[in-house]
């Protein structure tokens, strides 16, 4: 009745679910903290360090974003496919018949 494709909403879900675990699995961190062991007592150590740590934070609220869109996602599916069957059942109710099927 409405035309819209659940199927593609749950599949494009479903993706941006997966692309937040994917960032969120980024370890940006460890690799940046290696560095106040290749270069003990140098500035420029501790910068990328702490760089590492923004850069991981920004990587945190982008997976964090991408699941909160897919929720968003799925939740609009369910309720197009309730809305769709609902409106059904109730034109069904009234003897409503789309023009061609009777």
């Amino acid at each position: 009745m409405l035309k819209a494709d659940i199927d593609q909403l749950n599949k494009l879900a479903s993706v941006l679910d997966g692309v937040g675990k994917d960032v969120d699995d980024i370890d940006v961190r460890t690799g940046a903290g290696l560095l106040a062991d290749a270069l003990p007592g140098c500035e420029i150590s501790q910068a990328c360090t702490q760089a590492g740590e923004f850069v991981e934070g920004a990587y945190l609220r982008v997976a964090a974003r991408m699941r909160q869109v897919a929720a968003i996602t799925t939740d609009c599916a369910q309720k197009f496919n309730t809305t769709d069957a609902e409106f059904a059942r109730r034109m069904n109710e009234i003897d409503v018949t789309p023009v061609g099927r009777r």
